[in-house]
C-alpha cells in the first residue's frame, strides 16, 4: 500500500512488528527507571533483562526526550507526507499524550492529528490497525481521524487481562491499593478491563482455569462471526501462557480479519508484572475482510 498518511505510535501499543515494518509506522519509546539506572525501550532493555531486574525492584516508566519525535518528523518530511496520525496511550495512563500534543502544535509544516486511545497495549494498537484498514478502503485523512473517534465513543475495543499479581499496578498507581491488596491476599485471580481510561477489576475469580474460561466467554459473547473483528492475544513471561491462549481461542483466531499473538512490551510489563495473559478484540458492523 502506498500511504498518503504517516503513522506514529508508542511502545505501549503492542502491535506486531511485521505490521509496523510493512506500513512504515514509526514508534516512540519510553524510559524505564530503576534506582541503579535508566533504560530506553527497544534500545537498552528487552523483556528478558527486564524480568531479571524486576525480581529485585519494581521500576517506573517515563516519557523519553522529544528529540526522537523531531527525528521522525525529518524522516516523514523526506517522504513528502504532510498528514500525520499519532496514536498514543491514554492520557490517564501517562502524561505522554498531553506532552506530545503541546509540542506538536509548534510543527506548522505538517497536518498532525493526535489521537488519545484512552487505553494501553493492543487496546491502543487496534486503532492503528483500524486506521490502516480505513486508508486501504480509500477513506481520507479527516475521515479516518473521525472514524477512530467514533470507534472509541462506541467502545468497540475491549480488553480483558488475567493478572497473577497486582503488585506492579498498585505500586504504579494504576489501581487502588485496598482493591489490589485484598485480591492478592485472598489469592483471587482478578480479571481487569479498561474503564474510563484506567485499569479496573471487572471480575474476581478463584483459580487459573476458571480465569482463562472467563476470558474465552467474554470474547465469544461479543463476536458476530459474520462481521469484521480484530483479535490480539497478549502474554507476559514464559511460553505456558502463550500456549494456553492459543488453545483457548482456536476458533476465534481462525475467523479473525486481523489476528496477532504478541508478548507484552517492556513498558506495559512495568505496570502489569510478568504474570499476565490477556485478550483484546474490536468488533465492527461491516462485512468481513481487511484492506491492508
Amino acid at each position: 500500500m502506498n500511504h498518503s498518511i504517516a503513522y506514529i505510535v508508542d511502545h505501549a501499543s503492542d502491535i506486531d512488528e511485521e505490521i509496523l515494518e510493512q506500513h512504515q509506522v514509526y514508534s516512540l519509546p519510553f524510559g524505564i527507571n530503576f534506582s541503579h539506572g535508566h533504560y530506553i525501550t527497544g534500545e537498552s532493555i528487552d523483556r528478558e533483562s527486564l524480568f531479571e531486574k524486576m525480581k529485585e525492584e519494581i521500576p517506573t516508566s517515563s516519557v523519553c526526550s522529544l528529540d526522537r519525535f523531531d527525528r521522525i518528523l525529518e524522516r516523514i518530511k523526506e517522504r513528502e507526507i504532510k498528514n500525520i496520525l499519532i496514536i498514543t496511550m491514554g492520557h490517564k495512563f501517562s502524561s505522554f499524550h498531553n506532552f506530545l500534543k503541546l509540542y506538536a502544535q509548534e510543527k506548522k509544516d505538517f497536518n498532525i492529528y493526535i489521537f488519545d486511545s484512552n487505553a494501553v497495549s493492543f487496546a491502543e494498537g487496534a486503532y492503528l490497525v483500524r486506521a490502516l484498514d480505513l486508508e486501504g478502503q480509500g477513506y481520507s485523512f479527516e475521515e479516518i481521524c473521525q472514524g477512530l473517534e467514533e470507534m472509541k465513543a462506541q467502545d468497540r475495543v475491549q480488553l480483558r487481562a488475567y493478572f497473577g499479581s497486582l503488585d506492579n499496578l498498585i505500586r504504579g498507581g494504576r489501581m487502588k491499593k485496598t482493591t489490589g491488596t485484598i485480591a492478592n491476599v485472598l489469592n483471587i485471580r482478578p480479571i481487569l478491563d479498561i474503564s474510563d481510561g484506567l485499569m479496573a477489576v471487572r471480575e474476581r475469580i478463584r483459580g487459573e482455569k476458571r480465569a482463562y474460561n472467563y476470558l474465552v466467554q467474554e470474547v465469544k459473547k461479543s463476536l458476530n462471526p459474520e462481521k469484521k473483528y480484530y483479535l490480539s492475544l497478549l502474554y507476559g513471561q514464559g511460553e505456558e501462557e502463550k500456549a494456553k491462549l492459543e488453545e483457548a481461542f482456536q476458533e476465534e483466531i481462525a475467523q479473525a480479519d486481523y489476528y496477532q499473538m504478541v508478548p507484552l512490551s517492556p513498558v506495559v510489563l512495568v505496570h502489569s508484572g510478568p504474570r499476565v495473559a490477556g485478550v483484546v478484540w474490536a468488533c465492527f458492523d461491516e462485512e468481513r475482510g481487511s484492506s491492508f
